[in-house]
């Protein structure tokens, strides 16, 4: 960590994420490439100190063509991701295991029944007994008991009610449905302020009430509420041996990006992720 505060302490500060739980850190943009090589060994530093084995670098279309991307392996891309300029995700990985796919056969079916999905316009409908709201600082505890249920296992710390209060402060903005009084799925859209990008993410509904278009409900209006914010793109992570979510973005006009393998720390294990992403506007 020293190496990385002491040469590239603005790149440390506010374009790298160390995420220990998922294994993976990832960054967001490049010091020139004579410097490369003092970057790659200190985050490999890092990355052994923090249990990571996984670098995930989302570069723009001039930096593809760096000596150095050569031997990182591309794995999708989110067309508009940096204020309208594309972003193509590449991934180094530091031990062999984690480049490995479980099941691709399962992966491919959930593509080809994703893409089946017609494309929706408009709102979806709220059945009658449910209600949406945005949530308040207040509901941090029953949130984080939603996600306790939903999730053995999260990317990011949602069981804990003062990180669902954090993030609420900092351009996290979340969407709960009710039924009878009880707060039984959410869905949040997760802004990057210096990309003008946004990820729709954190969705969760209890299994009893789950097949009702309840995160496409939230999806709709996180959507327009994104185009008023003037976001640029949406983009989406979702979990490749999972129907569901895969369904719902194709459902709200969102284009496959790729995928990310063993990248998410998700119920129980590290699932390899699906990329979606949907241009909001191109100029």
């Amino acid at each position: 960590m020293n190496q990385l505060i002491k040469h590239f302490p603005m790149l440390l500060t506010n374009y790298m994420q160390i995420e220990p739980f998922s294994e993976r850190i990832k960054i967001y943009a490049l010091p020139k490439e004579e410097k490369m090589p003092l970057f790659l060994d200190s985050l490999k530093r890092v990355a052994r100190t923090q249990h990571c084995d996984k670098l995930i670098f989302y570069v723009t279309q001039e930096d593809r063509t760096r000596e150095s991307l050569k031997r990182f392996q591309l794995e999708g891309a989110i067309k508009g991701f940096f204020q309208g300029k594309d972003a193509f995700i590449y991934s180094l990985f530091l031990h062999p295991s984690r480049n490995h796919t479980v099941d691709p056969q399962k992966e491919k079916w959930v593509i080809e029944q994703a893409a089946a999905v017609t494309k929706k316009a408009g709102r979806s409908i709220l059945p009658a007994t449910y209600t949406m709201r945005r949530p308040t600082e207040k509901d941090a505890d029953e949130m984080s008991r939603l996600y306790r249920s939903v999730f053995k296992t999260y990317p990011t710390p949602m069981h804990d009610p003062g990180f669902i209060r954090g993030v609420m402060k900092n351009e996290v903005y979340f969407t709960i449905i009710e039924h009878k009084g009880r707060i039984i799925s959410a869905c949040s859209a997760d802004v990057l302020p210096s990309f003008q990008s946004a990820e729709m993410s954190d969705c969760a509904t209890m299994e009893e009430h789950r097949n009702k278009g309840l995160l496409s409900y939230q999806f709709s209006f996180l959507i327009r509420l994104m185009q008023q914010k003037k976001i640029w793109t949406l983009f989406s992570y979702s979990r490749s041996l999972s129907l569901g979510m895969n369904v719902v973005n194709v459902y709200h006009g969102f284009t496959y990006g790729g995928r990310m393998i063993r990248n998410s720390n998700i119920s129980g294990q590290l699932e390899s992720m699906n990329i979606w992403y949907r241009q909001l506007r191109t100029t």
